[in-house]
């Protein structure tokens, strides 16, 4: 019995390891990932809703797609994917889409199938790189929040002290705005380019329900690898977090990104839905449910 109880204390010690390890490095891409994804959502029905999908498409889509669209495009590559069809543009009515990657891999490489979780969380990482660029070479007085961006070290490495980890999401992203949305900045042409800009990338970011399905083999079979590595590593005493959690030097940095992409999409659907409903109040008389 007690040798029972040790082994199933050890088997929670490797599983909540191989969680908080996953947390640590994905968790909060899927989080930002999951709020773009409603955020864009409840932006395209309010459009759609008031009969106006094509001024959509005709005001973000032209440049967020593509950069969406390049993101799937550039992990395929990363993982040795063969890339079958790609159409960085292309509105199709029939099932709403506004372009696609298809590709396709060798099941039997374990590297190519993690390939499916990058692949999948492509267009937010991808956009997160191509707003870290633009913002570089359009924001007047960069260096301000070029600073917090790579102060936004979010060190997630214990999924037990999440109250202290949630302050420190707030002062970063509350010193994000704040850097970015300064008066000195609102009196430049290049202000507001990088505005639209961003805007548009930002509104394309999420991770649509085709993304996460193709995600679902990439991360099933990184569960599974970082199971059986932590089992054996934690077998002959070594834990590995602490070498897992380094890679947070790298994804912290994309932090204050998203937190820029949340803010600018939400102040997107906000003024979309504003505008759009004084539109069908005049036009038709009536109001719509952006939400449901």
């Amino acid at each position: 019995m007690a040798a029972f109880e040790q082994l199933f204390d050890f088997l929670k010690i490797v599983s909540i390891s191989t969680l908080s390890q996953l947390i640590g490095i994905f968790g909060v891409f899927f989080a930002a990932g999951l709020v773009l994804y409603l955020l864009a959502r409840f932006t395209r029905n309010a459009f759609a809703r008031a009969g106006a999908r094509q001024l959509d498409i005709l005001l973000t889509g032209w440049i967020g797609t593509p950069v969406h669209e390049l993101g799937h495009a550039f992990f395929c590559l990363v993982f040795f994917h063969r890339i079958e069809a790609i159409r960085l543009f292309r509105p199709n009515s029939a099932d709403g889409s506004l372009g696609y990657v298809q590709h396709s891999y060798s099941h039997s490489s374990y590297y190519q199938k993690i390939g499916n979780l990058f692949i999948g969380a492509g267009p937010i990482i991808f956009g997160a790189i191509v707003l870290y660029t633009i913002m570089y070479y359009l924001l007047p007085n960069q260096h301000t929040p070029m600073a917090v961006i790579s102060s936004s070290n979010l060190q997630m490495s214990n999924i037990l002290n999440l109250g202290d980890k949630w302050d420190a999401v707030y002062r970063s992203g509350y010193a994000m705005v704040q850097a970015i949305f300064t008066h000195e900045n609102l009196t430049f042409l290049s202000f507001w380019v990088f505005l639209y800009a961003s805007l548009a990338v930002a509104s394309h970011m999420e991770l649509s329900p085709s993304d996460i399905k193709g995600m679902w083999s990439g991360l099933l079979t990184l569960i599974v690898l970082l199971l059986l590595v932590n089992f054996v590593t934690l077998l002959f005493g070594l834990d590995i977090s602490k070498y897992v959690f380094m890679v947070n030097r790298y994804t912290g940095m994309f932090f204050g990104l998203f937190v820029y992409a949340i803010v600018i999409s939400a102040i997107n659907f906000i003024l979309s839905y504003v505008l759009l409903t004084l539109y069908t109040l005049i036009r038709y008389r009536r109001l719509f449910n952006p939400i449901f």
